[in-house]
Parts: structure tokens; sequence; C-alpha cells
């Protein structure tokens, strides 16, 4: 039997299949302690689990020549899996408590401030003692609260315009951060809680009382961005402040979408992208002017001293962008790739993605959650394991004659065409778990978006930089801004084009992982067989596509309830006429829809006063028979619609239970029981909450 491992000294495992094993072991652990370990019987399955391979792995050790490789391999990363685990069950941040909501007056600092659309401004505000203790105003009862953590607040256009270090008195009304709206969904609570925020709200009253002390971070961003907006025209202002310094309060909602539907709102967030072009100029200039000194630069080596001083303006950047995940997985490349060549090694190699990979999930375990973690390292994973196949196959065009001027951009174009798509491609079903729509034409608009960042947009914001001491900055950000100005234009030509926002079903999360291994199992296990991939692809797209679709989606943001049901001619009926557009997304997620019909006006409906009756495909007690749903918005309408429907979507609190056992669901029970999914099945409605105990 041929051996499934590499056993001889010619198949020793490269150092990008270590660690590979390695990291994918510590987020299986990852991913097994947040599965399993809220409750003792979840702790034990994982236990179970750990001593299965345990003994999978002794025994291919200790009995089969063949396979001890295999087993040995086996007990090695078992550990690296504990550790996972582990980390995922005991760090974390000491923040765990949210600030009771209500209208607050305290005294404090202003640790961060941006600016914002309309002229508003949003900031991080630091009470003043332990806790963020604060006075009650009008009637709010807070208990007196004692609760750690900053406050996320929206200062309107008429308050004074604050700065990091600003002592301020301020009163505010508080509220809690979003909890998970539906299940499967993400959790904006975790994600506040994480950053350290325990309340949002709006400010309605603010004084400035003093100076006070502020991250000099903080101080350099805001003052930064500062100097961008005034500078440049509020549109170009904007997109600059999110490419240099990572605040992005200045861009429009239609803006952002035009960037999301034209495939470019990757540009929009620091990565490796900005990272590789920010370091990238500053190498370029740097070995530029050491080629004006001949006798120096032929004595030493001029690309390693250009390198090496492209690091500390590299770390710079990292600092004032806010250092998001995808920045500082960006920065560790570069500065792997830096290391190489001054080692004369070569720079980019999945051992380096992984290892990235590893120290940002050390620091912070949760990250393997964050959408920008999974997208970030899906599309540079994918761009490496290409080059690395590239390079290995020698796929390139091979030429006596020196390529000529057309050929060169001809060679250029393919090469940005192949990369959009190789990134796009493997972060495509992260994009869609999370946000539920893509686009087809991110290829057309990153060949025309990525010649003006590369070549104008972030090398004038570099020089920018550089000539800010002089105060000579605002000839590079008009030179920014010729490049920003088409590239805007570009998304919103692009935006308009059919197919450019494709609204799916999100895939499952075991679609993820399938599809993740089909992407890494080659690299990671080289006597892996060739079928396997196909397979695991195969398995994801299967499990996607079968996947049963709810009928029903309701949650409760801010007290008011939204539901959105799916009738029986497949249209999206919603429950509120008034709904924003965040709402709304988050409703028609699960369904894979773009627009809803308010419930009054969809075709269909049966309206009477105070409800609506809409029909909903099912398998009722007859074949065929459609079931019904009420929506109800008057308390007086409760008694009918429980006699009509089949479930009941009040509104309203309802005072009393339907007298025939329907089904009801209010503001009250969705309190308790958080988001809800309904499924139709033969015993009527099977119901899914995020609060599966409530």
């Amino acid at each position: 039997m041929k051996s499934l491992w590499p056993t001889t000294t010619n198949t020793t495992p490269r150092p990008s299949e270590v660690s590979l094993r390695v990291v994918t072991m510590v987020m299986a652990g990852i991913m097994v302690e947040d599965v399993m370990a809220e409750s003792m019987g979840g702790v034990m399955i994982a236990a179970a689990i750990g001593i299965i391979w345990l003994m999978a792995g002794v025994c291919c050790w200790r009995f089969s020549e063949q396979l001890k490789a295999l087993g040995m391999t086996m007990l090695m990363l078992l550990p690296f899996a504990a550790l996972g685990f582990a980390m995922a069950s005991f760090t974390g941040g000491p923040q765990k408590e949210l600030h009771p909501p209500g209208v607050m007056t305290a005294t404090g600092t202003v640790a961060m401030a941006e600016a914002m659309t309309r002229s508003r401004q949003r900031i991080r505000f630091t009470p003043d003692g332990v806790g963020s203790k604060g006075t009650n105003v009008g009637g709010t009862n807070v208990g007196g609260a004692n609760v750690k953590g900053d406050w996320r607040l929206i200062v309107p256009a008429e308050a004074a315009s604050l700065s990091p270090g600003d002592r301020v008195t301020l009163t505010a009304r508080l509220q809690h951060p979003l909890p998970r709206l539906l299940p499967g969904g993400f959790d904006f609570t975790a994600h506040a809680l994480r950053h350290g925020f325990s309340a949002t709200g709006f400010v309605r009253e603010v004084e400035v009382t003093g100076q006070g002390d502020a991250s000099t971070i903080a101080v350099m961003r805001y003052h930064l961005q500062q100097r961008i907006i005034a500078a440049l025209p509020e549109e170009k202002a904007a997109v600059a402040s999110a490419l240099l310094v990572g605040l992005r309060g200045l861009i429009t909602p239609g803006l952002r979408e035009d960037f999301r539907a034209s495939g470019l709102a990757h540009l929009l967030a620091i990565s490796g992208l900005h990272m590789a072009l920010f370091c990238g100029s500053v190498l370029f200039a740097i070995r530029l002017v050491l080629a004006l000194f001949p006798v120096f630069s032929s004595r030493y080596p001029a690309l390693k001293i250009a390198a090496l001083a492209s690091l500390p303006f590299g770390a710079f950047y990292l600092m004032v962008a806010g250092m998001p995940i995808s920045a500082m997985r960006a920065f560790g490349m570069v500065c792997f790739v830096i290391l190489a060549i001054v080692l004369d090694r070569r720079g980019m190699t999945l051992h380096h993605v992984a290892m990235m990979a590893l120290i940002l999930l050390l620091i912070d375990p949760d990250s393997l959650y964050d959408p920008a973690f999974q997208m970030s390292f899906a599309a540079v994973f994918a761009l490496v394991a290409s080059w690395m196949i590239r390079q290995q196959y020698r796929i390139t065009t091979v030429t006596t004659n020196p390529p000529g001027p057309g050929r060169k951009l001809m060679r250029y174009g393919g090469e940005i065409a192949a990369a959009s798509l190789i990134a796009s491609s493997a972060s495509a079903p992260f994009v869609l778990y999370h946000f539920g729509v893509t686009t087809a034409w991110s290829v057309l608009a990153n060949l025309a978006g990525m010649p003006l960042m590369g070549f104008i947009i972030m090398p004038a914001g570099v020089l920018a930089f550089l000539l800010m001491p002089l105060g000579l900055e605002p000839s590079a950000f008009f030179l920014m801004g010729q490049g920003i100005d088409p590239l805007t234009t570009v998304a919103a030509r692009i935006a308009e084009f059919p197919l450019s926002s494709l609204h799916l079903p999100s895939p499952p999360a075991i679609t993820l992982v399938l599809l993740t291994l089909a992407m890494v199992v080659p690299f990671m296990i080289r006597a892996v067989r060739v079928f396997i991939i196909p397979l695991l692809i195969t398995g994801g797209l299967v499990c996607w596509i079968i996947q049963p679709l709810p009928q029903l989606a309701i949650t409760n943001l801010h007290g008011r309830i939204y539901a959105v049901v799916i009738n029986s001619d497949g249209e999206a009926v919603i429950s509120r006429r008034k709904t924003n557009g965040f709402t709304r997304s988050v409703l028609l997620r699960p369904f894979g829809f773009a627009t809803a019909q308010y419930a009054p006006d969809a075709d269909g409906s049966e309206c009477r006063r105070g409800y609506c009756l809409i029909p909903v495909k099912g398998t009722g007690q007859s074949p065929g028979e459609d079931k019904r749903i009420a929506l109800v918005w008057r308390r007086f309408a409760l008694t009918d619609a429980c006699r009509e429907a089949d479930l009941v979507l009040a509104h309203v609190d309802a005072l009393y239970p339907c007298s025939d056992g329907t089904a009801i669901i209010d503001p009250a029970g969705i309190s308790t029981s958080g988001g809800i999914l309904g499924y139709s099945d033969e015993a009527g409605f099977r119901l899914e909450s995020v609060n599966k105990d409530g």
C-alpha cells in the first residue's frame, strides 16, 4: 500500500506545509470551542473529538508502517488544536458589560474624533473614573451604573467641533450596540465589546472645559484628516481620508454603494494593496535618491538599504490607519518581504501567509470570525498560491525579443485581470456569507482602478505625507484628487451596469469550511489524492444549494419589530413601509433578495383593518395547501388574525395568547428570543432564534 504521507528525506514537509497544518489546527480548535463550549455537554463532545484524534494518531503510528508518518503528524498537531481551544476559552478583554441605555450627563476626555458627512463628528468618549459613571437625566433609570468601557457617540453639526484630548461635559442619549439581528448573523455587540465600547449614542449638548491627555496617534489621525479636508473637495477628501488614515466617516452611502457594486470596495479598506503601494513608493524614492550618488550605491547594496528604510514608513502608515486586521496582515507580509530582500531569499510564500495568520490569532483568537480577517487571508492566500504555481510550472510567456510597449501594456492589464479574478473568486464565498451580495464586474473595474491607485493616488498620498512638515502638501493632495476623480467616476458608471449587484442566499458555514479546505489542502498535504479537491468543492456547493431557505425573518431594532415574509409567489414582503437600507439588507440577506414590497401593496396580500394575511407556500394538511401569516399592526386585530392565520407576527404586545393555539410572535417575545428565522414544515412553522434558550 502506498504511503499517504511523505516519509523519505526527499519528501520532507516544506516549511509552508508545516505552518499551514499548524495554523489550520489552531483555527479548528478555535471553531470547536465556539461551537461546543457553550455547555458542559459541548465540552464533553470536544474532549471526545480530541480523544478520537489521539487514538487514531496512536494507531497509525504504532500499528502501520505505511501510516506511521501520518500518525506521528497527527500526534504532533493535536497540541496546536488544544492551543486554539484554550486561547478561545481563556483570552479576551475584561470588558463584558454594556452600559444601561438612557439620557446621561458625564464628564470625560475625547479619545478619538473623526469628521463625518453632514458636518457631524464621530467621537470615542472616555468617561472619568473607573467606569462610566454619569448623572441620570430626564428620569431615566440607570441604577447608578459603573460600567467600564468607552462610548461611541455622534456629535451633531451645530455642536462644538471636538478634537482628541478635549475635556468635555456632555449630555447624550445612550443605547446598546446592535445585537445579533438574525440567527447566524454578525454580532455587533460582541464586536463593540472587543473594541472596548460599552455604549453608543447621540450627543445632545456638549461643552469643552479644558485639555487633557490623548493618544499621539489619535491626535495625528485627526489632524491629518483635517488637512485632507482642507485641501480637497468633500467627495475626494472622503476617499483620500479612507486611503491614508483609515477614517471612512466622510464616505456617503451613495459613494459606498458605488464602490461596492463596481467591485472596488476593497480599495476603501487599507490592506495589502495599500501597504505595498505605500512602502513600494517610499522604496522607489529612496533608491532613486541613492542612485544619484553612484560612488555610494556602487559600494553598498542600495536596494537593501532602501527596503530597510521603507519599513519605518510602513509602520507609520499602519499606526495612522488605525491598525485594522487587514493592514496588520499586510504590514507583516511587507516585513517578511523586506527581510527576504535583505537575506536574498524568496519574499512571498505561503509559509509567510500562514505565520502571519498564526500571529494574529495568537493576539486575538476572535479575529478568526472577523470578515476582514477571512476575506483578506482568502485573497492573499489565493494570490500567493497562484504565483507559486506559476513559478513552479513556468507558466509565463517566453520570447526571444524584448517585448514592446504594446505587449508590456497588454501583459500589465492581463496581470491585473488575473489577480482581480483570483482574489475576488477566493473571497466571494466569504463576501456572500457576510453581505449576501457580490458583483460581476470586479475585473473590469479593477482594470481601470488599479493603474490609478498604483501610479497616481497612492504615490501622491506618500508625497503628501513627506511634504506635510514643510506645509507643501496641498499640491500633492491636488494630484491625488486628480486620480480619485476618475476612480469615483469609474465606480459610479460600472455600478449602473446590469448584474452589478448579485444578491444570493448566504452560504452555510460548512460551505465555507469545505471550500477553504479545497483551497488549502493541496498546499498542506502533497500526497493528497487529486479527486479530493473537486469532491470538497462539490460538497461545499451541494450544501449551499440544498440548504433550506427560510420563509420569514423577524428582528427587533431599537424596540421596533421588522419582518420579511416570502409569499406564495416567491416575492419578499416587508412589514414596514419606512425601513432604512441597513435593516432592509439584513432582513433580505437570508433569502438572497434585493428588494421587498410593503405588505399592503404586495400582490396576494389580504388586508383587513389593522392586519394583513400573507399566503406562503407550505405542505399544510392537504397537498399544495398554502399557509397564511398575519402581520398585525393594531391590538384590536389580534383576535381576527389568530382565527385566520397559521402564524401571527404582531407589531404590538399581545396581552393574551391565541385561543386556538396559533403561534404568536410579539415585541416581548422577540426581546427574549432575539431575531427569528422561520421555516415551513409539515408540523407548521419551525422557528430558529438567536437566543436558543429564549
